[in-house]
């Protein structure tokens, strides 16, 4: 699962954090995930989900370094999987210095990835979280090729791409990935989609662009693929529906 749950801001009122938290738990609970990756998470919130999820391990530090700024956390099912390696880096001209921001992006933007085995195959792969930024047209762009750069530099492992690239499929950013070998699961098990939204601002609209993905590469394959748009009484978990995929080894 690829999950945005939007930072905790005392600004959006009904749709604040400790009126809608619970509505985030029940979309992973019902689901239970093998892995997740969490965007927009601030340690608070982190706090949060490591309280309701003690079958869980937490991975990533905020984008500013420790505890500061939004996290790019990992969630890991810690009786499936177990962790080889893990890190963190930032999608910068200088990847390795913690906060670093890059081209015209308006905030440090980074990467939380792990080396995860499957406890019963011993099967290890690749995992990385990440969350694009907002405004910048070129570091997204960039973005992709320290992507590439670094899970190669990483692993040679079967690779899991997932976040919110703040770019729609058709967008350079996003052409770059799937001209290296990434595919999108959504669209690999639903070609034909239309209504493929998953950015909707807590209006429950499914035709703006489909921003979230589970990238996987061609070790992979898309068993099933889903939008997670269930809601309650109109309340939404997120302004992000999360997106999910069930992937098998070749």
């Amino acid at each position: 699962m690829s999950f945005n749950i939007r930072y905790d801001n005392a600004g959006d009122a009904e749709n604040r954090w400790d009126l809608r938290k619970d509505l985030v738990y029940g979309v992973i609970r019902e689901r239970r995930p093998d892995v997740v990756g969490l965007q927009e998470a601030l340690d608070g919130q982190m706090q949060d989900l490591r309280a309701a999820f003690p079958d869980y391990r937490f991975l990533g530090r905020g984008r500013r370094g420790g505890r500061e700024g939004e996290y790019s956390a990992l969630m890991l099912r810690t009786d499936s999987l177990e962790v080889v390696r893990q890190g963190d880096f930032w999608l910068s001209g200088s990847p390795d210095l913690v906060g670093s921001k890059g081209w015209d992006a308006a905030l440090p933007r980074m990467c939380t990835w792990a080396v995860l085995r499957f406890r019963e195959s011993g099967d290890e792969f690749l995992l990385m979280n990440t969350h694009y930024d907002h405004r910048g047209e070129e570091a997204r762009l960039e973005s992709s090729g320290v992507i590439l750069a670094k899970s190669a530099e990483i692993s040679g492992l079967p690779t899991i791409l997932v976040g919110d690239f703040n770019a729609t499929p058709e967008s350079e950013p996003i052409k770059r990935l799937l001209t290296a070998g990434f595919r999108d699961s959504f669209s690999a098990v639903h070609p034909r989609a239309k209504e493929v939204g998953t950015f909707h601002g807590f209006d429950g609209e499914t035709e703006r662009g489909k921003i979230d993905f589970v990238f996987v590469d061609s070790s992979w394959i898309a068993v099933s693929a889903g939008i997670v748009r269930e809601h309650r009484k109109g309340r939404y978990p997120s302004d992000h529906f999360p997106v999910t995929a069930r992937l098998r080894l070749r």
